[in-house]
């Protein structure tokens, strides 16, 4: 790849004061071949003129002087679950944790404070009996070109779901941020008026969480999982 310039507008917001992980990540997966997985080095800046240079084989992307994401080419085995039908999916958002008190209310994929046309609003909630989060996706206008899903946001549906499962699953009392995500899209992917995203735990390590999530039409068609790794903030006052 050749250098570049890419600028996060303030509408991606994910953690207060910070570009969406996921979006971020969709934003550089097409600078990769393959199934993209990109490295979160630091929170992305919005609003700023970020650099992208290769780097070992991938991509870094630069604030300044300072890497604030890696990226590198990799590939995904599918372990996405058996969907839940729509009506389940529906119901689910009614738990969503989110809706009680929300660390990131502003946020691109999940927040509860935002009701603008760009913001997702994905609220994902469990399914009784399976250890799932679902969430219905209805994809504003900003989300479509074409008739199709941009990528991008596809990136940033699959992002908030897995944390949201992470940290239920993972009995986790604390937020999380998005330190790694990798995904495929079964591309192109045909905007619908409403699509299903479920999330799941993978594993727990200390302060790191493993996670995955899967796209779907609204009849249950896989389009697009994602592999992640969230890390739970810290408590103040102590080290990272």
């Amino acid at each position: 790849m050749s250098n570049g310039e890419i600028v996060i507008d303030p509408a991606f917001e994910g953690p207060a004061g910070s570009a969406h992980g996921g979006y971020t990540c969709g934003t550089l997966a097409p600078y990769l071949s393959a199934d993209a997985e990109i490295t979160l080095r630091a929170p992305v800046p919005l609003g700023t003129a970020l650099k992208l240079a290769p780097y070992d084989g991938g991509l870094a992307l630069h604030d300044g002087p300072a890497v604030v994401a890696e990226g590198s080419s990799t590939r995904l085995a599918d372990g996405a679950p058996e969907p839940p039908a729509f009506a389940e999916a529906l119901a689910a958002t009614a738990s969503f944790a989110g809706l009680r008190s929300h660390p990131y209310p502003r946020c691109l994929g999940c927040g509860t404070g935002r009701t603008d046309a760009v913001a997702l609003r994905l609220f994902p909630g469990p399914l009784g009996g399976r250890d799932l989060v679902a969430a219905v996706w209805y994809p504003g206008r900003d989300a479509t070109a074409g008739g199709l899903i941009r990528p991008e946001f596809a990136w940033a549906a699959l992002d908030c779901p897995g944390g949201w499962a992470a940290v239920r699953f993972g009995r986790v009392d604390r937020p999380a941020v998005l330190g790694r995500m990798a995904a495929r899209l079964l591309e192109p992917i045909a905007a619908q008026s409403a699509h299903i995203v479920v999330g799941w735990l993978a594993g727990v390590s200390g302060r790191k969480l493993t996670a995955g999530s899967a796209l779907y039409s609204r009849d249950g068609v896989l389009q697009g999982f994602s592999r992640q790794t969230w890390i739970t903030v810290a408590e103040p006052g102590t080290r990272s």
